[in-house]
């Protein structure tokens, strides 16, 4: 099966170690060879088409079965379509009733993609919140955390104790934040 069977459906492929031969001798998989590379293999997006980076004397008939569960795996990863602006917003919503509920809602919440050393930020006298296109494919559980840390912001502009009160509300809290530091940490290693 093409990949393009996974965008139509929204669902990913899981494709046999047949298929998986059948898209190597078509060309919608290409196999690259690196003498450099002894033992992994890697797969990346180009295009319509995914290509594996592997060692010289890879033999793919010998390894379809992992071929296939790799491309499933990867293919799963970029069926996953963040959020739009509206879906933001009611997932905002829907956390400020669940733990907040006091009548103060935010008027939108939208991604953006000019905040590259915060996940989100907001401005209290316009409810304004503001999300970094960098977090969109994390957790729900994640995503839902800096939301609320956002929400509370609408009543608690600071980070004072007070604030705090108001982000423990959400039960992952404490292990979001340990997520995001190693999430800020590996963005960080592959920049630099």
């Amino acid at each position: 099966m093409k990949t393009s069977d996974a965008q139509q459906t929204g669902r990913p492929v899981t494709r046999t170690a047949a298929q998986v031969l059948e898209e190597i001798a078509d060309g919608s998989v290409v196999l690259r060879r690196s003498a450099r590379r002894r033992k992994t293999v890697a797969v990346t997006r180009e295009g319509e088409r995914w290509v594996l980076a592997v060692p010289q004397n890879f033999r793919p008939a010998q390894h379809a079965d992992m071929i296939a569960s790799l491309l499933t795996r990867a293919e799963a990863r970029a069926a996953r379509v963040p959020a739009s602006d509206a879906q933001l917003l009611q997932r905002a919503l829907s956390l400020n009733a669940q733990y907040f509920a006091d009548g103060i809602e935010p008027a939108s919440v939208t991604w953006v993609d000019n905040q590259n050393s915060r996940y989100a930020s907001t401005t209290s006298s316009s409810r304004t919140i503001r999300v970094s296109s960098r977090i969109a494919r994390v957790p729900d559980w994640v995503l839902d955390s800096v939301l609320v840390h956002e929400l509370a912001h609408l009543r608690r502009p600071d980070h004072s104790r007070e604030f705090h009160a108001l982000t423990q509300r959400y039960p992952h809290t404490a292990k979001a934040d340990v997520f995001l530091e190693g999430f800020s940490y590996g963005q960080r290693a592959g920049e630099g």
